[in-house]
């Protein structure tokens, strides 16, 4: 029981801390930040925060990585066969989980397009795409239009991270008014209307499919 209050404690801590970083990194760069300026900010203890982090820049990389973690989690939870039927599902998830997180998302997405974090972001969705679409390519192997590569140089792919991380970038820069709900039927539909040239039956678009 002790440990569990104390676990409870440690992740107020660091929620607080957290959430006091996002609201400064929107004001400033990382590098005009003190770490008594973010403890104040959190009324955060400043020995409690080296506890956990060793400097700020310790602290932002545990947070991009639990959060690249929870949304990878989340992504393979969903198998080939589950997205081929339908990939609203997948959508509205991403967009739940881009606003638990909409303090943090705003920070990193609202950086330049070469950002590492968007860079690590776009690499991310691709790979669960090209993951799924790989299972496609063995079913149908007839399949052309997609890509004549795969591998490398896939231009429908390309379409769909840049579509899906536009969206998510404009929905928080507009506030985040619409519901993920709402977001996930619109990425779906325009995902869907711009492979469906290309591949018709994709995600269980044609139910004629070969």
């Amino acid at each position: 029981m002790e440990g569990t209050t104390t676990d409870r404690r440690v992740r107020r801590t660091k929620a607080r801390l957290r959430q006091a970083l996002a609201q400064l990194l929107l004001e400033k760069d990382l590098s005009s930040i003190t770490v008594r300026e973010l403890t104040d900010l959190a009324d955060v203890n400043r020995g409690t925060f080296y506890t956990h982090y060793r400097d700020l820049y310790d602290m932002l990389e545990q947070m991009e990585q639990e959060m690249f973690q929870e949304l990878e989690d989340m992504l393979d939870s969903y198998a080939s066969d589950i997205l081929q039927q339908d990939i609203t599902p997948i959508l509205r998830d991403v967009f739940r989980f881009v606003g638990r997180n909409k303090d943090l998302c705003q920070v990193f997405l609202a950086r330049q397009a070469v950002d590492r974090f968007s860079q690590r972001l776009n690499t991310l969705i691709y790979h669960k795409c090209l993951a799924e679409w790989r299972e496609l390519y063995q079913r149908y192997p007839n399949l052309s239009g997609l890509a004549d590569r795969p591998e490398e140089g896939n231009y429908a792919l390309e379409f769909v991270v840049a579509g899906a991380v536009g969206l998510i970038r404009a929905w928080l820069e507009r506030g985040a008014q619409e519901s993920p709900e709402e977001m996930a039927q619109l990425t779906g539909q325009l995902i869907l209307s711009g492979v469906y040239s290309q591949a018709p039956w994709v995600c269980g678009v044609d139910s004629q499919a070969p």
